[in-house]
């Protein structure tokens, strides 16, 4: 085996095009993860094939369910097994191979991804008016095959014969990293009558493949040049997306694309590959700490009680990355500390932010109301946000309690600049600590409901009557611990579905359960380890070796510690991690969570 082919792939069977496209006693040059190769068939039918540069040298050729595979490696794993294909009644069409300039994974990726069809493939395979992606399962199985099960979405026109809109169930599985195919059928037909959907990459190089499409199938009705222009009209839709990544091969590392709920089979997809310590066709991880921007303080004004705004700007006056609905900042003070703080606006200077002098400061909020003046300097994180306002929604209800406006005033703000359906209900304990009060009246008229002073029994009774309104309204709410709460029962008492109900806290809601079994950590950097008992945290105990992580909150809530987990299973205790986060296992919050494995190696 050549040197140059990753083992993790090694021994894996490829596609490099259909069976037939290879008549007896004829032959073809090819190319495969960087090699150029020669395949013949015999006149007996029988396959060959080897290195180009090295003739000596063959590689492993068969026949398998309508493709040619090739192998490079020198004991190639046992073939997928796939007993349907060889049912009489089927038909199997090889639509052609087609080159694509992105990297093979990302091919494969974007295959297993559902949430894209009511965007790119709008009115076949989804529509806007039905963007959910529902619950499923994704497993790796015992030969080490990806299965995501009980995949169901609504699909406009789900396939050339179809007569209209069905609900079709989905079962990926990807047999190699660049081998993924679907079974797929309307509810209600047994799943032995599944079309059953080639998209067989054929790797040439880190940035370059050949998507080799190709389907089996019972439809008897469609000519093969029907069902041909519907499913090549699918790729076609995907491949200018696909050419225009900006990193061409698949990226791993967490801080460059973060997966949501929705992402279950392409973050474990990311995980596999992780696992097997593939790097051939995965872009290189940056070594580099998160980047911080400099900003200066434009402005200082008092908005209410005890809170003052502050607006940051480049000092070039240039624009800064761009801060969605829901955003906060990483905010490095003079005192050393970094606190973090919602965007509470953007314009072409900068970003607002709304600061509260809170009594039992840790000296974050002192710092800001004391020390900061304008004119000053700063440090910031870029953008991140976890409390993110779907543009896809219609209709909101707004909650926030106190200095949580700050986040909820941005979501407003961009609802009604797109001409969104809401309602804001603002809670404070008097009129002088309502922050943006005057302009929220002027923003939003009778759609802001003004609370102010109520007791615990009053605030639950308007909590309760703000979402009897807000029928199929998504919520979103930041506040004190109390009100937080409040709203978690009461929405579980009206049956609000768990994903229509969004939170954003100030401090945990739960105890920090910190302790458990111990385990050793290994510092992929530095080759250190360091182990770390049952009653200490992963911060602490790397403090302990002098190693000192940048925190702030220390409760698994503010995301200051973020790190990247390069091996091992975290166990996720933090309520910053999104759940499509958690599920990859791609980083965690060392201050709170700890390991599920013995051993668990960061990237410190």
């Amino acid at each position: 085996m050549p040197d140059t082919i990753d083992p993790a792939i090694a021994a894996d069977w490829l596609a490099i095009g259909d069976s037939l496209g290879l008549a007896p006693g004829t032959g073809r040059r090819t190319r495969l993860l960087g090699h150029d190769l020669q395949v013949r068939r015999q006149p007996d039918g029988a396959l060959e094939a080897w290195f180009e540069a090295e003739p000596t040298r063959p590689c492993h050729a068969t026949d398998h369910c309508g493709f040619i595979l090739l192998c490079l490696g020198d004991e190639p794993r046992p073939l997928f097994e796939l007993t349907a294909f060889a049912n009489p009644a089927r038909r199997f069409l090889y639509m052609g191979g087609f080159g694509i300039h992105s990297g093979p994974l990302r091919v494969v990726e974007n295959f297993l991804d559902m949430a894209h069809f009511p965007f790119v493939h709008a009115h076949i395979l989804g529509s806007e008016e039905a963007t959910e992606v529902r619950g499923y399962e994704v497993e790796l199985d015992a030969r080490q095959e990806l299965w995501a099960r009980d995949c169901k979405f609504i699909q406009p026109l789900a396939s050339a014969d179809a007569k209209g809109g069905a609900d079709v169930d989905y079962v990926y599985r990807v047999v190699n990293p660049f081998s993924p195919m679907l079974y797929k059928h309307p509810a209600g037909r047994s799943a032995e009558l599944a079309d059953i959907i080639f998209l067989f990459i054929q790797p040439t190089d880190e940035e370059r493949c050949i998507a080799h499409f190709a389907i089996s199938l019972f439809d008897v009705e469609s000519s093969s040049g029907e069902i041909m222009a519907f499913q090549q009209n699918i790729l076609g839709q995907d491949k200018p997306i696909l050419e225009n990544h900006v990193h061409k091969k698949l990226p791993l590392d967490p801080r460059i694309e973060v997966p949501s709920r929705a992402d279950a089979a392409s973050s474990t997809f990311r995980r596999w590959l992780r696992d097997i310590h593939l790097r051939w066709g995965i872009e290189a991880q940056s070594t580099e700490p998160r980047p911080r921007l400099s900003v200066e303080v434009a402005g200082k004004r008092t908005v209410a009680q005890d809170i003052v705004e502050f607006r940051l700007r480049s000092p070039r006056r240039g624009p800064l990355p761009s801060a969605t609905a829901g955003s906060h900042l990483d905010v490095h003070l003079p005192n050393g500390q970094i606190r973090q703080y919602s965007v509470c606006g953007q314009d072409d200077e900068g970003y607002t932010i709304a600061v509260k002098r809170e009594a039992d400061s840790r000296g974050g909020s002192i710092a800001l109301h004391e020390s900061v003046q304008a004119g000053m300097q700063l440090e910031i994180g870029l953008p991140k946000n976890n409390f993110r306002l779907d543009p896809r929604i219609e209709h909101a209800v707004l909650i926030a309690g106190g200095i949580g406006i700050t986040p909820i005033l941005a979501m407003a703000r961009d609802l009604v600049a797109r001409g969104k359906r809401l309602a804001l209900h603002y809670f404070c304990r008097s009129a002088e600590h309502a922050a943006y009060r005057a302009e929220l009246e002027a923003l939003l008229g009778m759609n802001l409901h003004l609370h102010l002073g109520l007791s615990p029994q009053q605030t639950e009774d308007h909590v309760r009557q703000a979402l009897q309104a807000g029928g199929d309204a998504h919520a979103f709410a930041c506040g004190p611990t109390p009100l937080m709460q409040c709203i978690e029962r009461v929405a579980a008492e009206l049956h609000w579905p768990a994903d229509r109900v969004h939170f954003e806290y100030f401090r945990r809601t739960t105890p920090v359960e910190a302790c458990g079994p111990a385990f050793t950590v290994e510092l992929a950097r530095s080759g250190r380890r360091v182990q770390v008992a049952s009653d200490t945290t992963i911060v602490e105990a790397l403090r302990a070796i002098d190693i000192h992580l940048d925190t702030s909150c220390e409760q698994g809530v503010c995301g200051t510690c973020l790190c990247t987990v390069i091996d091992g299973q975290p166990d996720h205790r933090d309520q910053y991690l999104s759940t499509g986060e958690k599920a990859s296992h791609m980083q965690m919050l060392p201050c709170v969570s700890r390991s599920r494995s013995a051993t668990l190696v960061l990237d410190l």
